[in-house]
């Protein structure tokens, strides 16, 4: 809580505003609730508590808002301290939660208070809470006892049947625009296609994006997909259809490839079948691939998932080839996966594993 949480200010005719932030990427990001820049007009100050010294203080500049989901980002001109720890999907009922900030008196102290995850809406969007939060408290993180964050505190709710809880936002919220805008600022154009460093959303590694392609991002997790221009009724993608992403792999000290990779394929279930393929081109870095096909229609939620192998939701169509490899860059272990229609797409040299460049 202490090194990745900060206060952010700034004045207005009306007076002194302050709100809590958490550092978020590569250091130089900062997210925040909306409602906690909304009436700055220019930049901000952003300020780190130390333990031990005096505190360090940079500026930022508001460069996304999202009064959906009373999230903003904020871009500093120095890094004041590690990024938070990001953790994977959804957390329990009942989970204890530590939430920092700065309250409202005086807000020159971080403090941080207790509580426990007490329901959930918007299927896993929004987290529940039984803790007390007071004004300083907006955009602050919400910690689970891994030190990890699972959201961002947002406000304050009267529940006839609980009682006071606080509300925040989970890192799902992050798919929604935020996660995107993080990672646009390590864009590099060539002939190929679009060059995008990870390293802001947490993964060190690079993916390369065919200009027709879209892009979905969250903290730890990215894909790119070929357009889909199916019209069928049953949804059927089209022999066009084409993915390849990355994710930080949710892996146990020492578990080796082989490991995540079985787990991984046990937590499908029957929806998908191995297929045997010895021959699959891997970028440099990866350790083992497994290839699937999908056999029957396959989806799930990160609600219904809760925190399991990977962030955000998993959708299939029966008849599509995926292959998931385990790679290690700068340490981490990383899940890389190639989709389409046509596993040759998959298994051949310049296939779709080879839009993915992991750092060495």
């Amino acid at each position: 809580m202490q090194e990745s949480t900060v206060k952010i200010s700034y004045s207005t005719a009306a007076g002194e505003y302050h709100g809590s932030g958490v550092i978020v990427g590569d250091g130089y990001f900062v997210v925040t609730n909306a409602h906690v820049v909304s009436d700055a007009l220019g930049d901000v100050e952003v300020a780190h508590y130390q333990e031990v010294g005096p505190r360090v203080v940079t500026y930022g500049s508001i460069i996304y808002v999202d009064e959906f989901v009373d999230l903003a980002l904020i871009r500093l001109t120095a890094p004041l301290g590690p990024p938070v720890n990001v953790s994977f999907g959804t957390p329990e009922l009942g989970e204890d939660l530590v939430i920092g900030g700065f309250p409202a008196m005086g807000g020159e102290t971080l403090t941080a208070i207790t509580g426990t995850v007490a329901g959930f809406g918007s299927d896993g969007l929004t987290i529940k809470f039984d803790g007390e939060i007071g004004q300083g408290n907006s955009g602050g993180p919400a910690l689970n006892t891994k030190g990890q964050l699972v959201g961002i505190v947002t406000y304050a709710m009267s529940d006839e049947s609980a009682g006071n809880l606080g509300m925040m936002f989970s890192t799902e919220a992050f798919y929604y625009g935020l996660a995107e805008e993080l990672v646009k600022y390590t864009e590099i154009s060539s002939a190929t296609g679009t060059r995008y460093g990870l390293k802001a959303i947490g993964i060190p590694a690079y993916v390369t994006k065919p200009s027709e392609w879209s892009l979905m991002a969250g903290l730890n997790y990215f894909h790119i997909a070929a357009p889909d221009s199916s019209t069928n009724s049953e949804g059927q993608l089209t022999d066009g259809y084409k993915a390849v992403g990355i994710f930080v792999a949710n892996s146990f000290p020492g578990e080796s490839p082989e490991a995540i990779l079985n787990r991984l394929v046990t937590e499908f279930g029957e929806s998908f079948q191995r297929i045997p393929e010895p021959a699959i081109f891997t970028p440099l870095g990866i350790d083992e691939c497994e290839l699937l096909k999908t056999v029957n229609e396959y989806s799930e939620t990160a609600f219904t998932r809760r925190g399991y192998v990977f962030p955000g939701g998993w959708f299939s169509h029966a008849g599509l080839y995926t292959a998931f490899c385990v790679g290690t860059s700068n340490g981490q272990k990383l899940i890389t996966f190639a989709e389409s229609p046509d596993k040759n797409d998959i298994l051949h040299e310049s296939g779709l594993l080879s839009k993915i460049s992991l750092t060495q």
